[in-house]
């Protein structure tokens, strides 16, 4: 629910559906073995959430602060249990930048440059992955189309003949 109240711009629900998943803890959720105290990914969501509604508070600084304020909290708790999550960084760089504390914008910049992935590096194993192995290549497309009737093919007789176009194949 807080997703999609999110999504929709209705972010004092979206924050309530946040908060009550974070910070709620019912005698059913207990027995269930329910926490998400320390989910950062629903810790991060809040804190955005809560920024987000900080810009709704264009003429009431001292409003749009306080949700600042609140949002500092929620990034800080993720990064108690996730120290190099990326999007707290981020987040509270954008935060800290805004409410005129450059020095901890910078830090939380420079923490976010450590941690983030190389983007290049990444893609060029990828690629020589899938280089390597075609099917594995073929499975990571967006859409898969996989050969029913292939020679090799689970549960095939070893016999089966090549597909060719005049015998209907692809």
């Amino acid at each position: 629910n807080g997703v999609v109240n999110k999504q929709n711009g209705f972010l004092d629900k979206a924050i309530e559906n946040f908060r009550g998943i974070v910070d709620d803890r019912s005698q059913e959720m207990i027995d269930r073995g329910f926490d998400f105290s320390q989910d950062y990914v629903a810790l991060n969501e809040l804190g955005q959430t809560l920024f987000e509604r900080a810009k709704m508070e264009r003429a009431n600084e001292a409003k749009r602060n306080e949700f600042l304020d609140r949002a500092i909290k929620r990034f800080e708790q993720a990064l108690f249990y996730d120290s190099e999550n990326l999007t707290a960084h981020y987040n509270l760089s954008l935060i800290h930048s805004q409410l005129g504390d450059q020095e901890k914008a910078a830090a939380h910049r420079r923490l976010h440059e450590k941690y983030r992935p190389d983007d290049n590096a990444r893609d060029k194993a990828v690629a020589a992955a899938r280089r390597f192995n075609p099917a594995a290549d073929n499975a990571a497309q967006a859409i898969t189309i996989y050969k029913l009737q292939r020679k090799g093919a689970p549960g095939l007789d070893t016999t089966v003949e090549e597909e060719s176009p005049a015998a209907g194949g692809r």
